[in-house]
Order: C-alpha cells, then structure tokens, then sequence
C-alpha cells in the first residue's frame, strides 16, 4: 500500500511541476517566424545603375531561395541573373570556362508566376515600376544579376536570401 501512495504523490509532483514548467516556457525564437530562416538585411547587388553593370556577388550557401526586389525609372536593358556552384566565387564578368563556372539561371515573377528563362532574362523598356522575383533554388552558392544592352534610366536590383526550415 505505501508504494502506491508513493507512486501517486510522484505521479502527481511530475504533474504539478510540468504545469508550473509550462506555463515559464518562452521560445528563444520569435513565434512568428518559426521555420522560416532569413537573412536579416537585403543585399545590395546593383544600386542606381546607369550603364551596363556586373553586380555584387551574394553568398546564397546556406539559403535554398532568394527574393529579388528590382526597382527601375525609366530603365531599358536586359537583366539577367547568374549562379554558381563553386566553392569560390566565379568572376561573372569574365567568359564561362571549366575554371569559371556560372551560368543565367530562371527566375519567377512574384507577380504572375511566370517562369523567365535565365538566358533570355527580363527586357526593361523604359521602364518604371518596382517588380519581385524569386530565385528557387537549393544548391547555388554565389548568385548577382546582370545589366547589358542599350542601358538607360536607373536600375537598382535587391537579393533577400531566406530558408524554410
């Protein structure tokens, strides 16, 4: 008979203690993002371009998508975006080769969900407008975008890497 109390005075301090525990727990993450994993600030890549422009290369390593904000005034161009698999960076303005690897790659418009072939890119014409993309893609390590063409008016192009976990 003893051994049962003692069991049920356990079961219950177990019971007590758990509630009390509970109600002191506080997640260490913000409860809103939880699974999500962002980097915390957009990365800069190309900023008011007036001319033909190889932008900043971003480390995407630890990211399997990328947000791209592209906002334009007056801009004609073509804009690519190009990725890499290397474990250093590639030089993006320099011709693909066995030692430079990267290649355009197809992007998303956030907008539409059409889907725009890397090697064609996205045609500005005297554009003015603030357009999102994303970038879906689990293995890149080194992404940037590409302004060429007839360059005019203004291009600024934004990278937010981020994660769902």
């Amino acid at each position: 008979m003893t051994n049962k109390i003692l069991l049920l005075v356990g079961v219950a301090v177990l019971v007590i203690a758990g509630v009390i525990g509970g109600s002191y727990y506080k997640s260490s993450q913000n409860d809103d993002n939880l699974g999500y994993r962002e980097n915390t600030q957009e990365i800069t890549i190309l900023n008011g371009v007036t001319s033909t422009a190889y932008g900043e290369v971003a480390s995407v390593v630890y990211y399997r998508n990328v947000g791209i904000t592209v906002a334009t005034d007056s801009a004609s161009g073509t804009l690519k975006f190009a990725c890499s698999l290397s474990d250093t960076s590639p030089t993006f303005s320099g011709t693909q080769s066995a030692t430079n690897t990267w290649d355009y790659i197809q992007v998303f418009d956030k907008e539409s969900g059409a889907s725009i072939d890397g090697d064609t890119g996205i045609t500005l014409a005297n554009t003015t407008d603030v357009r999102v993309f994303a970038i879906n893609d689990d293995n890149s390590r080194w992404c940037t975008a590409i302004l060429s063409g007839t360059v005019s008016g203004t291009t600024t192009v934004k990278f937010k890497p981020s994660d769902n976990q």
